[in-house]
């Protein structure tokens, strides 16, 4: 196979080239993973083949993990710019079982555990929320294009792909004119397999079975490949499909203390004491199915002066987990005091380590169930034709339709018991014990009758979101020969894209209180039946069992797709409770669970152009040197325009309209309206008890609750808005080669826009629940009475200068040495952010409302380096010659970056770049020979900021301690057609440990605390043993 393997964008005939073929690109031609490291068959190619070296010839492997390394090196070393790659060795064969996971391999890539970036309680087994560099913009790709979805974000779930329908992964670190702009940390471009990648019948399957020790469920994948190319008279036709499918199945248990806060009571001057207000424990299991479809069709001329490639991705991914969760309720009672059985203790900083903890009253503990199911889907049509009408002059033309919808359903039932309180213990192999017990710190008896628990309050939070996108673009490329100038490249591109979220709030609301017409106990019979459930083998068995607990047994998000749930949930709600179904409450658009203020559409459109010169000379410096490089400006205008609706809270909901028949209340049978609203709110204010936790509108002075219910008129006023904004994008790339070293330089300014979820404005205000504005330390007769998340509609995309330098030593096949220093100066930075606006309601009452939203808050930089090394022992004898090492390290250091905390008692703090670690390394060892392919990987990071507000209250800032996973794998070739291997996942059973930032005041001015212990997540060890076939 012709070395052209390195050039989709062109045909061997019209490029006219006259060189040999190198090791290294008939290593990538054999394994099938060429067209990975470049642009998509669509775009010009950026680079020149490896230069000729006959001497190698005997060197080439071209099978296994050694294959993998030789051709992702061979993609480094001949691209245009700063570029990583991990390829499939085998049809199906990355690395790992998730592309997530195989990202984090490559320098630079960090991924976190959590389920979303500002989520620490839902843990993810195969990682999310990809970051290069100590930055979140990352742009994705399928093949060059964009990877399209329909969540907050602007791509397609990496997890959602199934890898072993990819070809390699690649991740672009600095730009060049010709790419889509959007990347300012990177682009990770996912690499589907086309017909003529190989040009002959291909046949791969594979099988396999994945089973996690928690979880103790087996999860069965299967994928297939089939391809194959025909020489007519008419040109080359190429035919491929393929095929994916597998479910996970996984489980995690989480160990947390919960708000820790500064105790000055408990304090000696500076010896701080910090003591949580109590504990939680929780059991979460996941489930995740997907399947992945991908059809290509091909057809080059005889002359291979043009070619067609159509191809259809259809990516259908369903997950979902379940939880039961035990936790303190901390809008009751006070901070815990110490007792004389279970004293306080404390380590060197001054943080609680155990101790019994006994609040004021009611000690209430929280048993919530919650189920979501999420489903996905993404459909991708492309057509690409090139051509190429002389020696010199190649065109290539693109257009794209992606289309993609999002079903989530997401519902919780809290049941409640009280009096319990939280015992903690310092515990075994780091994570402290958790109990919830009596007074004395006994067992509770009350926890082992059922009908001591009541169901307390439900949760249902819906999405049902579409949209879809449109995509031309066209490149040209006209070549020079005898020039420093080599070619001139120019292109434009053109997208559409327009999506409709539909994504409610939510909606929590009391099914049963003693100051809402009393409690309804938990059923042991009829459909919400409950169940024991004592935390089985809670952290692996290192930690005892923290309580004997009841839960519902039916399938909550199930049950609520089919409306079952919220029947049998309205037998047990008392008539005074606030909790309705979505789709029931006042004012939601008929047929549908969403208020009008719960619907977005969005649109946007962009418009790029580029020009780009490719310059170069051989032998610059003397024989075995090349000069090569690419300077470009490209221009883009970004048009967006949203349309939503701004909601005022209606005063029946928050006052009681359900409870309007109750004879108890003033008013028996008048609905509850802005006029008698006070008189109601205020009754029931005054039904509840010392120490139990009511409304938050109960704190409000009369003033104050006559100002909130006069802008409680429940109105909805349509909004739309539109922004607009160009930016000119110039780029370097430099690269000089010297025998088997490469020099690279380059600088490029870049942007990326902002996420559809955080520019889609509708603004549903609602009232601040001022009990956490208490217990968080706040004034609750100065804080905006309403909230709002409202979205960011004139926020401008995140601009950077990018700088890189490099240095490359590929000193023998298969083994290199690589060092790149980075910089990046950003600015018009994105952050959480919060800012108090007046809102109007149509009467023309205006208040002020907390808006809680990204904004543009300035200006940073991050700095450092990745280090690379890549060897095989080849040369060791005997056994030891079929050892091999990759390994990496990356450093990043950051400025002082804006990151805006706005909870009163963090409001001040400076806290650092979230999601950014300081040092991250991989190490992978591995071990190939005759039939046999063995490979131990550990990736490690350092700590970091896993998000600098909390989703739930309290909202404090949470970082991720330093963590590590060791993976591995091992492979036999049975035969020239089967294999057999087995992966294994978190070998050392790693214990995901997060830190709350604590805080003090000092002078009335906020001082950070030192990190207090947030939670303690341990996951299944996983296995999976798998079966490939290839003809």
């Amino acid at each position: 196979m012709k070395s052209e393997m390195f050039h989709a964008g062109r045909a061997p005939a019209a490029r006219g080239l006259r060189r040999s073929v190198s090791a290294l690109a008939l290593t990538v031609a054999v394994v099938g993973a060429t067209a990975a490291h470049a642009q998509s068959t669509s775009e010009p190619q950026t680079t020149a083949p490896a230069a000729d070296d006959a001497a190698q010839v005997d060197d080439v492997v071209v099978t296994g993990i050694r294959a993998r390394i030789a051709s992702s090196q061979a993609i480094k070393r001949d691209s245009d710019t700063f570029v990583d790659a991990v390829t499939a060795d085998d049809i199906g064969a990355l690395p790992d079982k998730s592309v997530n996971e195989v990202l984090q391999r490559i320098p630079g890539v960090n991924i976190n555990r959590f389920q979303g970036p500002t989520d620490p309680d839902h843990f993810s087994v195969e990682g999310s929320n990809v970051i290069i560099r100590g930055l979140s913009y990352v742009r994705s790709e399928f093949n060059g294009r964009d990877a399209f979805s329909v969540n907050t974000g602007r791509a397609l779930g990496f997890n959602d792909v199934s890898p072993e329908l990819l070809s390699s992964v690649a991740v672009f670190k600095n730009a060049t004119a010709d790419r889509i702009e959007g990347g300012i940390a990177g682009v990770v471009d996912l690499r589907t397999r086309k017909p003529f990648d190989n040009r002959k019948f291909v046949f791969a399957a594979s099988a396999e079975g994945s089973y996690g020790d928690l979880r103790e469920k087996a999860g069965l994948g299967y994928s297939a490949l089939a391809s194959n190319v025909w020489d007519t008279q008419h040109g080359t036709f190429g035919a491929l499909l393929s095929y994916g499918e597998s479910d996970l199945y996984s489980e995690a248990y989480g160990s947390h203390l919960t708000d820790f806060v500064y105790r000055p009571d408990l304090s000696n001057g500076e010896d701080r004491r910090y003591v949580p207000r109590g504990g939680a424990v929780r059991t979460q299991q996941f489930d995740r199915s997907r399947s992945t479809l991908d059809g290509s069709l091909q057809w080059e001329s005889n002359d291979g002066r043009a070619k067609l490639t159509g191809e259809y991705i259809r990516a259908d991914s369903r997950s979902g987990w379940t939880e039961r969760v035990i936790e303190v309720d901390l809008g009751s009672g006070g901070d815990p005091t110490p007792t004389a059985g279970n004293p306080f203790t404390y380590g060197s900083n001054g943080v609680f380590t155990s101790g019994l903890l006994v609040n004021n009253a009611p000690n209430l503990q929280v048993a919530p169930k919650r189920e979501r199911d999420l489903q996905t889907l993404t459909e991708d049509f492309s057509l690409a034709a090139e051509f190429h009408p002389t020696d010199r002059l190649s065109i290539w033309l693109d257009a794209q339709y992606s289309k993609a919808s999002a079903d989530d359903v997401d519902m919780s039932i809290y049941g409640a018991i009280t009096p319990v309180y939280t015992l903690i213990g310092e515990g075994r192999h780091g994570v402290p014990d958790i109990q919830f017990v009596d007074a004395s710190g006994q067992p509770s008896a009350l926890t082992n009758d059922p009908a001591n628990f009541y169901y307390r309050a439900a949760m249902d939070h819906v999405e049902q979101s579409d949209g879809d996108q449109k995509a031309f673009k066209a490149d040209l490329k006209y070549d020079f020969d005898n020039s420093f100038l080599r070619a001139i490249r120019m292109g434009a591109r053109y997208s559409d894209r327009e999506q409709t979220r539909r994504y409610s709030a939510y909606n929590w609301g009391a099914i049963s209180e003693s100051w809402a017409g009393g409690i309804s106990p938990f059923q042991t019979t009829g459909p919400l039946a409950v169940a024991q459930y004592d935390f089985p083998n809670f952290q692996r068995g290192h930690n005892p069992s923290p309580i004997n607990s009841y839960y519902p047994t039916i399938g909550l998000a199930s049950a609520y797709r089919d409306g079952t749930l919220q029947a049998a949930l309205a037998e047990v709600r008392r008539p005074e409770a606030s909790w309705k179904p979505l789709d029931k409450r006042d004012g939601v658009v008929s047929g549908t669970p969403f208020l009008p203020g719960e619907t977005n559409v969005s649109s946007e459109q962009t418009k790029s152009a580029y020009v780009r010169f490719d310059f170069g000379r051989d032998d610059i410096f003397g024989a075995d040197t090349a000069l090569t490089g690419n300077i470009g400006l490209r221009y883009a205008k970004t048009e967006f325009q949203t349309r939503g609706f701004i909601t005022t809270p209606k005063v029946g909901e928050q006052f009681g309209d359900a409870d309007r028949n109750d004879p108890r209340f003033p008013g028996q049978g008048i609905p509850v309206t802005q006029a008698n609203a006070a008189a109601i709110a205020r009754y029931r204010c005054g039904l509840i008890q010392p120490g139990q936790s009511g409304p938050g509108y109960c704190l409000l002075s009369d003033a104050r609750l006559n100002d909130l219910i006069a802008f409680s008129d429940g109105s909805t006023q349509p909004v739309e808005r539109t922004n607009s904004y160009d930016d000119w994008l110039p780029s370097l790339n430099v690269n000089v080669k010297y025998k088997e070293w490469v020099f690279r330089g380059a600088v490029s300014r870049a942007m990326t826009r902002p996420d559809f979820g955080v520019t889609a404005f509708s603004a549903g205000l609602f009232y601040t629940d001022m009990n956490q504005i208490r217990a968080n330390g706040g004034d609750v007769n100065t804080a905006p009475l309403l909230t709002t998340n409202g979205g960011g509609s004139l926020l401008t995309g995140v601009r950077a200068w990018n700088y890189d330098l490099g240095v490359e030593w590929y000193f023998k096949p298969g083994s290199s040495l690589t060092f790149n220093a980075f910089y990046k100066d950003l600015t018009d930075i994105l952050a959480s952010g919060s800012f108090v606006q007046s809102f109007s309601n149509t009467q023309g009452v205006s208040t002020d409302v907390l808006v809680n939203q990204q904004v543009n808050i300035g200006s940073g930089w991050i700095k450092g380096f990745e280090v690379g090394y890549q060897q095989t022992y080849s040369f060791l004898p005997g056994l030891l010659s079929g050892l091999g090492i990759e390994a990496n390290y990356t450093f990043v250091e950051p400025s002082t970056f804006p990151n805006a905390v706005t909870e009163p008692r963090y409001a001040g703090l400076e806290l650092p770049l979230q999601q950014l670690s300081r040092h991250t390394y991989n190490f992978s060892v591995f071990y190939e020979r005759d039939r046999l392919s063995a490979r131990l990987a550990y990736n490690w990071r350092n700590g970091f900021l896993l998000t600098p507000r909390d989703d739930v209250n309290p909202f404090s800032p949470i970082f991720n301690a330093s963590t590590g996973q060791l993976d591995g794998s091992i492979f036999y070739t049975l035969n020239d057609n089967w294999k057999i291997g087995v992966y294994g996942a978190n070998l050392l059973d790693e214990v995901t440990v997060t830190e709350q930032q604590t805080s003090y005041k000092l002078n009335g001015v906020n001082q950070a605390g030192p990190l207090a212990p947030r939670s303690y997540f341990r996951s299944d060890r996983r296995v999976t043993l798998s079966l490939r076939y290839t003809f």
